[in-house]
């Protein structure tokens, strides 16, 4: 699960030197934390962290919503993707409050950066293998691949574990299990088992599979995943799943409830695509007919705590009355 990886970057020679050129202010900031440090090994290497920082940043939405939950104090100002204009509305707005949003990615805005002067970054984008050494001169970064293709929880735990937040990511997970019980209890209770599946419309395709998190709500949930998700036919879901054809759109007929991510604002959803209004086949399939096709934010699809909560939230609403 891998946010879009095309990027421009801007003057990056330059953005990468003044990094070097202000490390000894950096340093200094980073330093303001004081304290106990953690000295701990990565895949990037020994890094040594503060315990107890006091004002953290996650260089991605998604490890903004990893540092609340794990409760570092934050930043004064967190990156937001550049087509965002605030956090994402199902992130906790209380821990939120006054934390200004700054564009960093898909460019990333190391000058800016370094003018908030966090004293620990949490950079999840560890798939940018040159990101690591760009950072540790601003603050102590611990650098992780969050979006290697699995279930980010694994990520989650390992991260926790390393920074001495276990107990903290306990308590997330120890809740949304209960959530997920009490769900699945009201599902069973009401008769509810459709057959699910998360549907995207790009490049005049239509594509069902498992790049999203909803797929790991789906089978929390114990709900009956569409086996067109499978595209390597090992039996499982996958982020590759099957792309259809227009001409193909009726082998989605098999499929009760259709989850499809849009913008923010709403935008984007699939049942306004002008080509499949016109598709006979489309407009004729049951989930289409009954409705049966509910929204969820794109962003939920990288993988955070808030995420998957939220997205637990849409399926609860879109299945039960």
């Amino acid at each position: 699960m891998t946010p879009s990886r095309t990027r421009r970057l801007r003057a990056v020679a330059l953005a990468t030197g003044a990094v070097f050129l202000l490390t000894s202010c950096a340093s200094a900031q980073a330093g303001e934390a004081g304290g106990e440090t953690l000295t701990i090994d990565t895949e990037f290497g020994e890094v040594t962290v503060p315990t107890e920082p006091q004002a953290a940043l996650g260089f991605y939405t998604t490890d903004v919503d990893i540092l609340i939950t794990l409760g570092y104090p934050l930043a004064a100002e967190q990156p937001i993707r550049d087509d965002w204009d605030a956090f994402p509305s199902y992130f906790p707005q209380e821990e939120l409050e006054g934390i200004k949003g700054f564009h960093n990615y898909p460019e990333f805005n190391f000058e800016h950066i370094l003018e908030v002067g966090p004293d620990f970054i949490l950079n999840g984008i560890g798939y940018e293998t040159d990101l690591h050494d760009k950072l540790t001169p601003i603050a102590p970064t611990y650098t992780y691949n969050a979006f290697d293709g699995g279930d980010w929880r694994d990520k989650f735990e390992a991260l926790a574990a390393d920074l001495g937040r276990e107990k903290q990511a306990q308590a997330w997970l120890d809740d949304y299990a209960a959530r997920v019980a009490e769900v699945k209890e009201q599902l069973d209770a009401a008769g509810v088992a459709p057959v699910v599946a998360d549907i995207s419309f790009w490049d005049g395709q239509i594509n069902v599979g498992c790049y999203s998190i909803s797929c790991l709500v789906f089978a929390d949930l114990g709900l009956e995943i569409s086996p067109l998700a499978d595209g390597d036919g090992d039996g499982k879901p996958d982020s590759d799943g099957t792309s259809l054809s227009m001409e193909q759109v009726g082998q989605l007929a098999d499929i009760d409830v259709i989850f499809t991510g849009v913008s923010e604002d709403g935008s984007g959803l699939i049942t306004d695509e002008e080509a499949l209004q016109a598709n006979p086949l489309w407009t004729a399939l049951p989930a289409i007919v009954n409705g049966e096709v509910h929204a969820y934010n794109y962003e939920m699809s990288y993988g955070s705590p808030s995420g998957q909560d939220g997205l637990l939230e849409v399926v609860r609403k879109a299945l039960l009355p």
